[in-house]
């Protein structure tokens, strides 16, 4: 068994959690760190392997929504699109496993078994994988632009009239790139940026 530590965001606590405003019961992780087993797991041509979780991780979010990941969930730690690794960074640290365990069980390979697969729009889940990465301890623009990787590259299930899978991968790294600027120049909050990257998904379409 490995056993991953993730810092968690307690009530009252400065600069960490969902954000600085958030506190009470919300925010909060239960049974971290996410415990994995150490046995490796190959699924397709994914570039890393895969772990089992082995005890259930649960989290509440900023509106109060109770998120799990049951054990068995399967995870490769890395929820960030891999054509955006070159600008983010290999996501893969200990700090981020909590997160990806849980967004993984939503939406992720080798999890549409689970009754959590695919139950709550790719909004919603998206937005978790936010806020468990705050209540984490990852600052808050680390945590802002990884958001915005799974929004811009990640799975839209539930919602084929915005979808983005034929977008050429050189046309979303350069708005990734757009995206990382705007992040670092504005410091906008989570509504702000998804509004700037829906207003932009009409010209991303009109380049597939």
């Amino acid at each position: 068994m490995l056993a991953i530590s993730v810092a968690i965001a307690t009530p009252g606590s400065a600069a960490v959690g969902c954000g600085e405003e958030t506190a009470g019961a919300h925010c909060r992780f239960e049974n971290a760190p996410a415990q994995i087993s150490d046995t490796q797991i190959i699924l397709g041509e994914r570039p890393h392997p895969y772990s089992e979780l082995l005890a259930p991780l649960r989290f509440t979010d900023s509106r109060g929504v109770l998120w799990t990941a049951p054990s068995a969930t399967l995870t490769d730690g890395a929820s960030i699109p891999t054509i955006f690794v070159p600008l983010i960074g290999d996501p893969r640290s200990p700090e981020f496993l909590a997160a990806a365990s849980l967004h993984d069980a939503y939406c992720g390979l080798g999890n549409e078994a689970l009754p959590q697969y695919h139950q709550r729009s790719w909004q919603e889940t998206h937005r978790m994988f936010y806020d468990s990465l705050r209540a984490a301890g990852v600052p808050a623009t680390k945590a802002k632009t990884m958001f915005a990787a799974v929004y811009l590259g990640g799975p839209r299930w539930d919602d084929p009239s915005r979808s983005l899978a034929d977008v050429p991968e050189a046309r979303l790294r350069e708005e990734m790139e757009r995206c990382i600027a705007f992040i670092e120049r504005e410091d906008p909050d989570l509504a702000e940026i998804e509004d700037w990257m829906s207003r932009r998904e009409p010209a991303l379409r009109v380049s597939q």
